[in-house]
């Protein structure tokens, strides 16, 4: 599969694609792998509507960039949090599934996107994992 921001143009499917490939990985029951893909399938288009905006305008590099792509990832952000606190109250292995996929996603994001640390939306990236890690460590207590 192509780097994401490689494309051309990114599509739900594409992501959906990730998505399902990292769910095969899985070493779990396949009705568990089933339930995970199904959930992380539907943050799929807020995290493609951050990435299309990002390669539509992410050579402007100026406040309003900065503004607009902190809010998209911040709505990917609360889409997140909803999928896995619902799906983790009733299963633990599918929403740390559903985290597994993500973080993987937005780690391979960042390794994939050779621009500096401080353009916006590298630290968005960074700014999206820490709030991955930090609703994982309030959904322990």
């Amino acid at each position: 599969m192509d780097a994401i921001l490689l494309k051309d143009s990114l599509h739900t499917n594409d992501v959906k694609d990730l998505i399902l490939k990292g769910v095969k990985d899985m070493d779990i029951n396949q009705d568990k792998r089933d339930e995970i893909e199904q959930e992380a399938n539907q943050l799929s288009d807020a995290f493609v509507e951050s990435i299309t905006y990002h390669t539509q305008h992410g050579k402007e590099n100026d406040s309003s960039y900065a503004f607009q792509i902190a809010v998209k990832f911040n709505h990917f952000t609360e889409e997140f949090r909803k999928v896995f606190l619902k799906n983790y109250k009733q299963d633990v292995l599918v929403g740390f599934g559903i985290s597994a996929i993500w973080m993987g996603i937005l780690n391979g994001l960042d390794a994939e996107s050779g621009i500096m640390p401080n353009h916006p939306f590298k630290r968005e990236i960074a700014n999206c994992l820490v709030a991955i890690a930090e609703i994982l460590d309030e959904s322990k207590q």
